[in-house]
């Protein structure tokens, strides 16, 4: 009986081990934006680094080579590379090509927001424009795969793609094994209604086979009614109305996906006490 008991408060124990979260979690680089002392990227990577995050993104490609060279002269992590992909340009950028080939076998994310400025109206898709996304996207999932590195496209409000269904969308027609998407939590309550949002576990079970990355932050869960969205739906991470830890322990345990995690920081009065802040919540996902 005794042997019997043993066994099974073993086999609870491992199975409680197993439903910890193990996903990487990184911050967006505007982390710490507003913040006099640690006003400088090297600065801003040493404090998220002893924070114990796991990564941070480099935003952009201004400066890369500089952030890229910080990062890892601190033995660090380029979690994601956030950058534009332009469909009025009829080629991929130089400057993207070179990050890319740099980048090789670091496991860092390209992150893509999609843009169209000329010639279409805002919130309009067309199959014309997704046909030149998907051209450009197969040679620059090329590319990456070459480096050993995943692409994600990164659905944003009034962008040419902004939902998550046209992303997904985009990405099975390119049929690249290392392209897939981010769900980006701010974006996706901007872009859905309450209606859409009561199913978003179905909708991440058929997104699951392209998630490549989430990020996550504090929001509420409303319609919002302010002249700033951001205001309700970033916020900091452990903050708002919506299920922030119920989102992560979906897709990490019940869904299986170790994909990296982000913590968006836009447009947060950040400081070194935020940010630990945010890394008691991550504690607290981690813990489950």
């Amino acid at each position: 009986m005794k042997y019997l008991m043993l066994i099974t408060v073993l086999m609870a124990c491992r199975f409680t081990y197993s439903q910890r979260i193990s996903n990487d979690f990184f911050v967006f680089e505007s982390a710490l934006s507003n913040d006099a002392e640690y006003n400088s990227f090297e600065k801003k990577v040493k404090l998220i680094k002893a924070s114990g995050f796991n990564g941070i993104e480099i935003f952009e490609l201004d400066h890369f080579n500089e952030k890229f060279k910080a990062i890892l002269n601190l033995g660090f992590k380029p979690s994601s590379l956030y950058t534009k992909l332009n469909l009025d340009e009829p080629e991929l950028d130089p400057k993207l090509i070179d990050a890319i080939k740099q980048l090789k076998g670091s496991g860092t994310i390209i992150c893509l927001y999609i843009i169209k400025k000329n010639g279409l109206s805002l919130h309009s898709t067309d199959k014309g424009v997704d046909k030149k996304a998907i051209h450009l996207l197969r040679n620059l999932a090329d590319l990456a795969d070459e480096s050993g590195l995943q692409v994600a496209i990164y659905p944003h409000l009034n962008f040419y793609v902004e939902k998550t269904d046209h992303a997904v969308r985009i990405a099975k027609k390119a049929n690249k094994s290392n392209l897939g998407l981010t769900f980006n939590l701010c974006h996706w309550l901007a872009t859905t209604n309450m209606d859409k949002r009561a199913t978003l576990k179905k909708q991440l079970e058929s997104l699951a086979p392209y998630l490549k990355m989430m990020s996550i932050n504090g929001a509420n869960n409303i319609i919002s009614s302010k002249t700033n969205i951001w205001g309700d739906y970033i916020l900091p991470l452990g903050e708002g109305s919506f299920d922030v830890k119920g989102l992560v322990k979906y897709v990490a345990i019940d869904l299986g996906l170790n994909i990296p995690i982000g913590i968006q920081c836009y447009n947060l009065k950040g400081n070194k006490l935020l940010v630990e802040k945010t890394m008691d919540q991550v504690n607290v996902m981690r813990a489950n």
